[in-house]
C-alpha cells in the first residue's frame, strides 16, 4: 500500500527531471544557430534591432506566455505540459487530442488515469504530426517547383489573410464601445510612435520606430485586460 502511494510521487519526480532536461536541451539547441551566426560567422545585429524585435514579439504573444501554461496545465498535467510546449501546436492540436482521448475513455481530467492516457495521446499526436510534416515538406517543395509563378506569388497573401481572419474572430467578440476605444488607442499610439522619435535621441528613437506595431499591440492588450477585468467584476456583482 505504501509503494502505491509513493509511485505517483516518484513518477512526477521523474517527469520533472526529464521534462526540465529536455526543455533545457531544446533551449540550447534553439540558441545554437544564432550563437553560431553571431560568434563564428560574425553576424551581429545591433541592439536597436534586438530590442525592437523583443517588443514586437511581446506585444503580440507576451500575454500568452503567462496565460497558456496556467490555463492548459489542469488538462495537460506535468508530463503533458512539458511535451506539449516542446512540440508546439498546443491549442489547435495537442489539447484537442488529450481532451478527445479522455472523453472517449470516460476519464476525469486531472486524474492519474487521464494523465497517463494523455501522455500516450500526445506521443501519438507528435509522431503523426512529424510524419505528415515530412510528407508535406517533400511533396510541397515539389509542388511549388511545378506551379506557375503567378500562383506562387499569391501565397504572399496567405499570412495577411490568416491574420485578418483571426482579427475578425477576435473583434467580433469585443463590445462596440470597447472596439471603438481600441481603434482610438491604436490610432493614437501609431501617431505618437511615428512622430515622437523625431524629438528623441537616435539610440532611443530607433527601437521605438522599428517596434511600432508591437507597442500598439501592448497598449491594446493592456486595455483589453482592463476591460475584461471590469466586465468580470460587473458580471460577478450581478450574480451576487
Amino acid at each position: 500500500m505504501t509503494n502505491n502511494n509513493q509511485n505517483p510521487k516518484q513518477f512526477h519526480k521523474d517527469v520533472h527531471f526529464w521534462g526540465q532536461l529536455t526543455i533545457a536541451v531544446a533551449f540550447l539547441c534553439t540558441l545554437s544557430i544564432p550563437l553560431y551566426l553571431t560568434f563564428v560567422l560574425g553576424y551581429r545585429p545591433n541592439s536597436a534591432d534586438i530590442v525592437s524585435g523583443m517588443i514586437s514579439i511581446a506585444g503580440f504573444v507576451g500575454i500568452v506566455w503567462f496565460v497558456e501554461p496556467i490555463s492548459y496545465f489542469p488538462t495537460l498535467g506535468p508530463a503533458g505540459t512539458y511535451m506539449s510546449f516542446l512540440s508546439g501546436n498546443i491549442g489547435n492540436m495537442r489539447l484537442p487530442v488529450i481532451v478527445g482521448t479522455q472523453e472517449a475513455l470516460g476519464l476525469a481530467p486531472g486524474s492519474e488515469e487521464a494523465e497517463v492516457a494523455g501522455i500516450f495521446a500526445l506521443i501519438s499526436s507528435t509522431f503523426t504530426n512529424l510524419a505528415v510534416l515530412a510528407v508535406v515538406l517533400v511533396a510541397g517543395q515539389v509542388l511549388i517547383n511545378i506551379l506557375p509563378p503567378a500562383i506562387v506569388a499569391s501565397f504572399n497573401f496567405a499570412l495577411p489573410g490568416i491574420l485578418g481572419a483571426m482579427l475578425v474572430m477576435m473583434g467580433s467578440k469585443v463590445k462596440v464601445p470597447n472596439l471603438v476605444a481600441l481603434v482610438a488607442i491604436g490610432t493614437a499610439a501609431m501617431v505618437i510612435v511615428r512622430f515622437l522619435p523625431k524629438f528623441l535621441p537616435a539610440n532611443i528613437a530607433t527601437p521605438i520606430s522599428l517596434a511600432d506595431t508591437g507597442i500598439i499591440a501592448v497598449f491594446g492588450i493592456l486595455y483589453s485586460v482592463l476591460t475584461a477585468k471590469k466586465d468580470h467584476a460587473k458580471q460577478t456583482a450581478s450574480q451576487t
